[in-house]
C-alpha cells in the first residue's frame, strides 16, 4: 500500500527518517514552550487542509522562547522582542504526550508538502548573515547522511533558491522585514 498523496511529496530521506523515528517532528515532553510560533497565515493553509487536525495550541510568549527566537535572528532582538512581547501568546503546532507533532502520521507529515509551516518546510536549513546553514541535529537522517550543505540540499531535492525563498516568506509572515544580499550559501557543516 502506498502513502497518501500527502506525503508523496516528501523526500525519500524524510520517509526512511519517520520510520526510524523520532524526527524533527519531535521534541522532548515538557520543551513545546520552544516550538516555533505560526503565522494566522499558515495555521490557515494547515486547516485548509485538515479541517479538523486539533494542530494549534496557543503558547505564551516566554523570555526563554523570546531568547531562542533572537538565537534564530542575530542582530535582530529589538524586532524579535517587539513580535513576542511579554505576558502575550503565539500560536504553535500541537504535540501528543510523547512531544511528537499531531500532524506526524506514521509515515511522515500528514500536510502536503506545500500547507506546511515554513519552519517545518526550511528544516534542517536555516539562513543566517545570508548564509544557508544546517541545525545541528544528530536525529535527522538528512545530517546523518549529508557532509556538506550542496549534499544535504540534493537529498531532499532543494535548490539554494528555495531555501532563501522559503526563509524570506518565513520572516514576512512571522512579522520580520526582508534581508538583502541572501544568496551565499556556507560550505560544509
Amino acid at each position: 500500500m502506498g502513502r497518501p498523496a500527502s506525503q508523496a511529496a516528501d523526500a525519500a530521506v524524510c520517509a526512511r527518517c519517520a520510520l526510524q523515528g523520532p524526527t524533527c517532528c519531535s521534541m522532548e515532553p515538557g520543551r513545546e514552550e520552544f516550538c516555533f510560533p505560526l503565522s494566522e497565515t499558515e495555521q490557515a493553509r494547515v486547516r485548509e487542509c485538515l479541517p479538523d487536525s486539533g494542530g494549534f495550541v496557543l503558547q505564551d510568549n516566554s523570555v526563554a522562547f523570546v531568547d531562542g527566537v533572537c538565537r534564530l535572528f542575530p542582530d535582530e532582538d529589538a524586532l524579535v522582542r517587539a513580535l513576542f512581547p511579554p505576558r502575550k501568546q503565539h500560536l504553535r503546532l500541537a504535540v501528543d504526550g510523547q512531544g511528537a507533532c499531531r500532524l506526524l502520521g506514521p509515515a511522515g507529515c500528514l500536510l502536503p508538502r506545500e500547507a506546511r509551516p515554513y519552519y517545518c518546510r526550511l528544516f534542517p536549513f536555516w539562513v543566517t548573515g545570508g548564509e544557508i546553514m544546517i541545525f545541528d541535529a544528530p536525529g535527522c537522517l538528512v545530517r546523518r547522511e549529508s557532509k556538506t550543505i550542496p549534499a544535504a540540499l540534493a537529498l531532499l531535492g532543494m535548490t539554494r533558491a528555495q531555501v532563501l525563498d522559503l526563509h524570506g516568506r518565513l520572516r514576512l509572515l512571522w512579522g520580520l522585514p526582508p534581508r538583502p544580499g541572501m544568496a551565499a550559501v556556507k560550505r560544509g557543516f
